[in-house]
């Protein structure tokens, strides 16, 4: 890191190297844990969902990625949030928003269910929807607003916990 640092002041790209080596160290956190969110292990499986989510005709990666119980919007948002601190923009902080599709179930939590299915309910992928879900209720309980959006994260967990397969199966319905 140093380095690179030092290389970009000698380039007169940046006048402190030090400070450098620490906006690049922090940037490459912030990237891996992107990437280790991406890709928590090499394997056929993961990197063909990788494949598609980046495939030069898919329209929407982030829904690639959902539906397979992959959710890096969190960090893509940190991520940016740092980009815009080191830039010197200055950024509106977004409150949680859950989106709701027609039937009343918020996407982020219709998309884990989704991606278990997806995942034909493998017991990583169960594991992994469960602290996923943990997360987004912890996120939700801060406003009473979000009470119906709680009660279907709440709702799928206890059948994830229970795997109870063909209730997560009807889980949409």
């Amino acid at each position: 890191m140093e380095a690179l640092a030092y290389q970009a002041a000698k380039r007169r790209i940046t006048t402190d190297p030090e400070k450098t080596a620490k906006v690049m160290e922090k940037a490459f956190e912030k990237t891996f844990k992107i990437i280790d969110k991406l890709l928590p292990e090499v394997n056929e499986k993961n990197l063909e969902i990788l494949g598609r989510a980046i495939h030069k005709h898919t329209d929407d990666s982030f829904v690639v990625l959902r539906n397979a119980g992959i959710n890096i919007e969190p960090e893509l948002e940190e991520f940016r949030q740092f980009l815009a601190e080191i830039s010197g923009r200055k950024t509106e902080t977004e409150d949680l928003k859950v989106r709701i599709p027609k039937t009343g179930i918020p996407s982020e939590v219709l998309s884990i269910a989704k991606g278990l299915e997806f995942a034909d309910f493998s017991e990583n992928a169960m594991q992994k929807a469960e602290k996923e879900l943990l997360e987004l209720i912890d996120g939700l309980l801060d406003d009473e607003k979000n009470a119906l959006w709680v009660f279907y994260a709440v709702k799928l967990l206890r059948l994830i916990q229970r795997k109870d397969l063909g209730g997560i199966k009807k889980f949409e319905d």
